[in-house]
């Protein structure tokens, strides 16, 4: 089977997966474009035949990878490419690789036996607000005129809930249940799921939807400049005023995003003892893994939690008598003269 031939047989096996799972389409144009750059490769390196890729080709194609550069996007030209980005065009390989050998195009899986991906790195990028730092931020934000009613509650409802950006831009008026406090949120391969709202999010949204409540249809954030004016606010946009507003506060710093009030809902709700069950339902995470890595920076609230609740922190605990005490320094006494 001739490259061109290969490369449009797994486009179309894989497209057809990715839309079975629901998949966005962003997602699946970036499986597209390294699905191309995977089979590029193969046509400068002469292999002309894609049944007779195997090991060989794929480490040699992995090894590529890892030594590319940038020359686009958010990383510096000349800077290696990113452990996402690696990850991605692997990826594309090993769908290429799956899709071939279950529809009977390769004998062997090459990928059996291979470990090709680098190991995720489970350090956040983001630095999540404490909660002084998300209310001081909330309550700089000056609700008298249009715009900072907007925002407030706009950032006061991605605080509340925990929304990603797209998911608070997606929102409508018919998705909000201001009785009930609770919305729909649209979330990732078009899993909807139903959260609550706190009762200062639902007072804001009240205000801010006043006279709209009848527009079901109608985007909740609108957006106030030039050609956006009116129309739904764009993902990009909310965090371009996130950005704005943090350096209007003198709060910017590495690490500070929109997303980075998504984490700091997620460790404020684990640090006041909330289930990682209920957080992961709440944000809306396929994989308890994911919610799981908050809990690598909930120290404080860990603290707090082991203080109040283990019996040998507790206030009424006995356990620790005058008596035991009286043997503790003997012993460390003990201790000292043996040294």
């Amino acid at each position: 089977m001739t490259i061109e031939m290969g490369k449009e047989l797994a486009l179309r096996l894989i497209d057809t997966e990715l839309e079975g799972n629901r998949t966005t389409p962003r997602y699946r144009r970036e499986v597209q474009y390294n699905v191309q750059q995977f089979f590029t490769w193969l046509t400068v390196h002469g292999i002309a035949d894609v049944t007779t890729v195997g090991k060989a080709e794929l480490l040699a194609y992995y090894r590529f990878v890892c030594c590319q550069r940038a020359t686009t996007g958010t990383r510096m030209p000349g800077e290696l490419l990113s452990r996402r980005t690696i990850n991605g065009r692997i990826t594309a390989v090993k769908k290429i690789c799956t899709a071939l050998y279950r529809a009977g195009y390769l004998a062997d899986d090459p990928l059996y036996g291979l470990e090709l991906a680098l190991p995720p790195d489970r350090s956040f990028k983001r630095r999540p607000f404490t909660e002084t730092e998300i209310t001081e931020f909330l309550e700089q934000i000056d609700p008298d005129g249009p715009l900072g009613l907007r925002d407030r509650t706009l950032f006061e409802l991605v605080y509340s809930s925990g929304l990603r950006v797209s998911e608070a831009a997606r929102l409508t008026i018919g998705d909000c249940d201001l009785a009930r406090r609770e919305i729909v949120v649209h979330g990732k391969g078009n899993r909807d799921r139903l959260v609550p709202i706190s009762q200062v999010a639902r007072d804001f949204l009240a205000l801010y939807l006043r006279g709209r409540m009848n527009r079901l249809e109608e985007a909740v954030f609108r957006g106030t400049h030039g050609k956006g004016v009116g129309k739904p606010m764009r993902p990009q946009e909310v965090s371009r005023r996130f950005s704005t507003l943090l350096k209007q506060f003198g709060m910017d710093g590495i690490g500070r995003s929109t997303h980075a009030v998504r984490h700091s809902t997620a460790t404020h709700l684990l640090d006041h003892g909330a289930s990682i069950r209920h957080v992961q339902e709440l944000l809306g995470h396929k994989n308890i893994e994911n919610t799981a890595r908050y809990t690598q920076i909930q120290t404080t609230g860990l603290q707090k939690i082991y203080r109040k609740y283990h019996p040998g922190e507790h206030e009424l605990f006995e356990a620790i008598d005058e008596a035991y005490r009286e043997r503790f320094v003997l012993l460390v006494e003990k201790k000292e003269v043996s040294c």
